[in-house]
């Protein structure tokens, strides 16, 4: 039980002991992270010696490294229920003001033409230590999965010989609405029908093996432990997804944009019903799809020229000045 005159990088290491039973491994080595920023700052401060000017020197003293709205979540999530646990924070919550965090970018998505220049980079046999995560890329775009998702897919989550090929989604997932089940399009099943290969040939077998086995730490530079770990996921393709991207000329995209390509898509075909993309996409709130969906401009062009009492005109139109008569 916390104490007010303990420091606070031990109190903190106290409650995240404690809260880890209440929260999934994942976040456990998110908050992990918050209380390493947070005990870097205060240190051995006891809990009962700190103020609402100890908060805003942190917010300042973080802002040096970090952005307003991941300093506001470190606070939020750590901090304020330490405070809150030795009854310190009721003194602070009045004055207490988060820091003013930018408006959310509507992530990116693909044209057509930068999407078929996207599939041949990350399909490019002669770059073969980047084809995993060409693979993956291609199955993220198709099935709205983020890589966090698809990296903790197992064996038994892939379903390839079905009349509908699909997969499953129950570990790496956020909250409930993202445990899911996702059919296979066509370029989806190819890219999986790969990876599945590439697992048998690396000595998979089991049905709960991760599809994306982690190997081996790298010992120096140029030697890799060839062990492969199927009982633990593969932890990223950063680098090589960059590569791919780079050079498809897609400079600004980033691997999860994969997942707003495939909600903008889904968006843009009138057939999909709201259910269908709830279900599909693992999002049930309007603002989450709005943040990640950029409907096409060719889309809505298409949509309200409908409204047009008649079709356009064959001839140029006459333009007429601007301004008031």
């Amino acid at each position: 039980m916390l104490e007010r005159s303990m420091p606070f990088s031990a109190a903190a290491a106290l409650w995240l002991e404690d809260h880890r039973t209440y929260i999934k491994p994942g976040t456990v080595r998110t908050y992990r992270q918050y209380v390493k920023s947070l005990s870097a700052f205060f240190q051995q401060i006891p809990l009962e010696n700190m103020h609402i000017g100890s908060v805003r020197a942190y917010q300042r003293d973080r802002l040096n490294h970090a952005c307003a709205y991941r300093i506001n979540i470190e606070v939020n999530s750590v901090l304020v229920p330490i405070l809150k646990e030795v009854n310190l924070w009721q003194h602070m919550k009045d004055v207490y003001r988060p820091l003013p965090v930018e408006r959310k970018k509507v992530r990116q998505n693909m044209s057509e033409e930068e999407e078929r220049r996207f599939i041949a980079c990350a399909l490019d046999a002669s770059q073969p230590r980047r084809l995993v995560a060409g693979h993956c890329m291609i199955v993220l775009a198709n099935t709205g999965m983020g890589f966090g998702e698809m990296r903790h897919l197992k064996r038994e989550d892939v379903f390839l010989d079905e009349q509908k090929p699909y997969i499953t989604v129950n570990e790496g997932t956020k909250n409930a609405f993202r445990i899911r089940t996702i059919p296979l399009n066509w370029l989806a099943l190819r890219s999986m029908r790969w990876l599945l290969k590439r697992w048998a040939e690396l000595g998979g077998s089991e049905p709960t093996d991760y599809l994306l086995p982690h190997h081996g730490r790298r010992v120096d530079r140029k030697n890799r432990d060839s062990h492969v770990i199927f009982t633990e996921p593969m932890l990223g393709i950063q680098k090589a997804a960059r590569s791919i991207l780079r050079e498809a000329g897609l400079n600004t995209m980033k691997i999860y944009d994969m997942r707003s390509h495939f909600c903008t898509k889904l968006l843009s075909d009138p057939d999909v019903s709201d259910q269908t993309f709830r279900e599909l996409f693992g999002h049930n709130t309007a603002e989450m799809r709005n943040r990640y969906s950029a409907q096409r401009l060719q889309k809505k062009a298409v949509a309200v020229e409908k409204l047009a009492l008649d079709p356009a005109p064959a001839v140029k139109l006459i333009a007429f000045p601007g301004g008031r008569k």
